[in-house]
């Protein structure tokens, strides 16, 4: 097969997301596949932070995106669309939930979760620009024709499947499950050297409570921190609680909470962390908290418990299926079956100790190479449908 993928979001400057499921998936496929011709499509000349697999069958091509405002829908509509055309492959993928709606060739999406369809309910930052306006209009409408188009759709959780189902009329046989999972560099970490060093970097107590923070409301930290607020004040004392921003927008007003609620010393915020660093925090927290509203997959679960940090997480959505029996689970909405949750884990060494083996187990049974293995499989689908 010669297989065309979307990889805009290799040369993208945006972290995490998508970014992170084309470099993990495209990487596995260059692992394991030799056999089919790749053309990876990137929308910028690739720097040397990009990671391109540099085999005789992965071949790359610019498709760029210049004019403004509509910069990406124009190359993605019109420009990859004419590419793809051109280089006669037998397949598209596209990765990031659009995709191409007229092509010369069979479709295969990967559609995340379907957060998108529900932005009253799942709102993230308010509109600024006319750009800005553009694109939430594009990612709503344009998902929904390119799963009508689509030979195969590809998403990460079997809770994913059943909401793509019910919401986008699509047959459950047009529909592939395929597993996300850490990357190899979440590991434990044993050189005390190296946690004492992390600690020193971010200026850490010996224990803490992590959580991570982006520019999505449904993150539900304001939920963790009025929990954490709950808490007693020896254990507050005893345990700070950290949060990770991978985007600042929504630190300033959970910032404001937490001055409110008195927290000013027990609560810090970490920002502009690496993933080496990451590694490295997951390693030294004694409890990570995962309190989404909503999640296809939710990384941060395996990343964590792949590190062998014990974890508890709500029970919505795909947050079940992904950590089975290896974390506690707790209402998203319910702040003091938060909190009652965190004091149990943080004040039993036993059960931390069990949620960490189980953990370090679960995140075991997942991996790129399977992900790769079935998506090749859904490619095989799409062109026999």
């Amino acid at each position: 097969m010669r297989i065309g993928i979307d990889a805009r979001f290799l040369t993208h400057p945006q972290v995490g997301g998508f970014k992170t499921y084309s470099e993990n998936l495209i990487a596995a496929l260059a692992r394991i596949d030799t056999e089919n011709e790749y053309i990876l499509y990137l929308d910028r000349p690739a720097d040397t932070q990009a990671k391109l697999p540099e085999l005789p069958n992965f071949n790359n091509r610019v498709v760029p995106g210049l004019l403004p405002v509509i910069g990406m829908p124009w190359r993605e509509q019109v420009g990859l669309a004419r590419q793809v055309s051109k280089d006669k492959v037998d397949l598209l993928h596209s990765p990031s939930l659009t995709a191409p709606l007229r092509l010369s060739c069979p479709l295969v999406v990967t559609i995340h979760d379907m957060i998108w369809l529900f932005p009253e309910k799942f709102s993230r930052a308010k509109s600024r620009s006319i750009q800005r306006k553009l694109m939430e209009w594009y990612y709503r409408f344009v998902p929904k024709s390119a799963a009508q188009h689509a030979s195969t759709i590809l998403t990460v959780s079997q809770a994913a499947k059943e909401s793509i189902v019910q919401h986008l009329g699509v047959t459950p046989e047009q529909v592939l499950v395929t597993h996300e999972a850490a990357s190899s560099i979440y590991r434990r970490v044993d050189d005390i050297t190296k946690i004492e060093a992390i600690r020193s970097k971010y200026h850490l107590t010996t224990e803490f409570i992590l959580a991570i923070g982006s520019a999505d409301p449904r993150k539900n930290l304001s939920r963790l921190v009025q929990a954490y607020a709950l808490l007693p004040i020896t254990v507050r004392e005893r345990y700070k609680l950290v949060i990770v921003w991978t985007h600042h927008l929504l630190a300033a007003d959970l910032a404001e909470q937490i001055k409110k609620l008195e927290l000013d010393n027990q609560v810090q915020f970490v920002k502009q962390v690496s993933n080496e660093d990451l590694v490295l925090l997951y390693n030294a927290a004694s409890l990570f908290v995962f309190p989404s509203l909503y999640e296809g997959f939710g990384l941060p679960l395996l990343e964590a418990m792949a590190c062998g940090t014990p974890v508890i997480a709500a029970n919505n959505s795909s947050i079940p299926e992904i950590v089975g029996d290896a974390a506690l689970l707790f209402e998203a909405e319910d702040v003091n079956t938060l909190a009652g949750v965190m004091d149990q884990v943080l004040m039993d060494q036993s059960l931390q100790q069990c949620l960490a083996q189980k953990g370090l187990e679960r995140a075991n049974n997942f991996s790129w190479e399977k992900c790769a293995h079935q998506t090749l499989l859904g490619y095989q689908q799409a062109l026999l449908n």
